[in-house]
């Protein structure tokens, strides 16, 4: 039976969108340098672009806005943090300066209640936000699916932090109150710190959840890795009179677990050291405060100059490129008289059927 780390890695998320730090900051990059040379040729005069830096904390504020949005549309935790997701995925290989992020957001809103299974009406929700449209909700759907890799299946650290608070309970009776405690504040960092950090990135979320934990109380993490290896071997040799082979087995179990444990917290401080970064406090007094707001407005007004002026409505994009596949060339069936003048060239109308037939939906015929 697989082991979950080993289920974890089949995962489209670990396959796709797991990065190291160095990785991700040079995909960010090359997104940047990308959306630059396309958007020049297209803007006079040619304006100040914005940097990979001043992107991702563009993208960074606007994840926040997101959350903001999904607590006001009384949206679940999982439904918010799926959507943050997608979000943080499609504007790492897309820029905020080639899709208008402020319409990314909602349409990640709607497409996270369906990858979550979550039914919400979309005009519903589109009269929680002024001036907006259902079309313009659904027209950056395919857009971002496509950004995200059609990778549908977020792993959220939810689930673990649930089985290590029963874990927990079993091990420490008598320690109800700290555990709940130390719950709480998990599920707070999960839900705000989380998701405006890169830890999702980096970190598998068993990790993710045991770095919130540490952040709240080292003491529960050194219970939940209190676990040694199991000694049958050297219990058997002790009763098999072997002893003299049992403290040597010993010495090298404990030596491999100090060391396998030393490489656990080493992980685990790197993230809780950025999940540190964003606290949940920042949510109402850094990011909700007037003050953050007027300090990005610079940044927005930079956005506002330098975004590529042919996807900017995403609406007429979407119309656009159904005109264009709607106005393709059709091939003109051969008549009766060229077909009696030989005319038509069989070959090539066979390999044409049948490239057609290839193409279709359901496959080629099976005749």
């Amino acid at each position: 039976m697989a082991t979950e780390d080993e289920r974890y890695k089949q995962s489209s998320q670990f396959r796709l969108w797991s990065f190291s730090p160095a990785n991700l900051q040079e995909l960010r990059h090359k997104t940047n340098a990308l959306a630059k040379q396309l958007i020049l040729p297209r803007l006079n005069p040619v304006p100040e672009f914005l940097t990979s830096e001043e992107e991702t904390r563009l993208v960074k504020f606007f994840t926040v806005e997101l959350i903001r949005a999904a607590q006001f549309c009384e949206l679940p935790t999982e439904i918010r943090s799926t959507a943050a997701i997608f979000l943080r995925r499609f504007y790492v290989t897309n820029s905020v300066m080639t899709y208008p992020p402020t319409e990314l957001l909602k349409t990640s809103l709607f497409f996270g209640c369906k990858a979550e299974g979550f039914y919400i009406r979309l005009a519903r929700l589109a009269e929680k936000f002024p001036n907006t449209t259902s079309d313009q909700i659904l027209a950056g759907e395919y857009l971002l699916c496509q950004g995200i890799r059609f990778a549908f299946d977020v792993r959220h650290p939810f689930r673990p932090l649930e089985g290590a608070i029963l874990e927990l309970r079993k091990r420490c009776p008598d320690e109800e109150t700290r555990i709940n405690n130390a719950h709480a504040r998990a599920r707070e960092i999960l839900k705000f710190s989380a998701l405006v950090t890169d830890v999702y990135f980096h970190y598998t979320p068993s990790q993710i959840m045991m770095a919130s934990l540490l952040m709240v109380d080292a003491g529960l993490v050194d219970i939940l890795l209190s676990d040694k290896p199991a000694k049958n071997g050297a219990e058997n040799d002790a009763k098999n009179g072997a002893g003299n082979g049992a403290g040597h087995g010993d010495d090298q179990s404990n030596g491999a677990y100090a060391k396998a444990r030393e490489r656990i917290m080493t992980t685990l401080e790197s993230c809780r050291a950025m999940l540190e970064d964003e606290p949940p406090e920042r949510m109402s007094e850094y990011w909700g405060t007037p003050e953050i707001v007027k300090s990005m407005k610079p940044l927005r007004k930079k956005l506002q100059k330098c975004r590529d002026p042919d996807r900017a409505d995403l609406v007429e994009l979407q119309r656009a490129r159904r005109e264009q596949a709607n106005t393709k060339p059709t091939l003109q069936k051969p008549t009766s008289h060229d077909l009696a003048l030989g005319k038509v060239d069989h070959t090539r109308s066979k390999r044409q059927k049948t490239a057609g037939a290839a193409d279709d939906v359901f496959g080629p015929s099976l005749g």
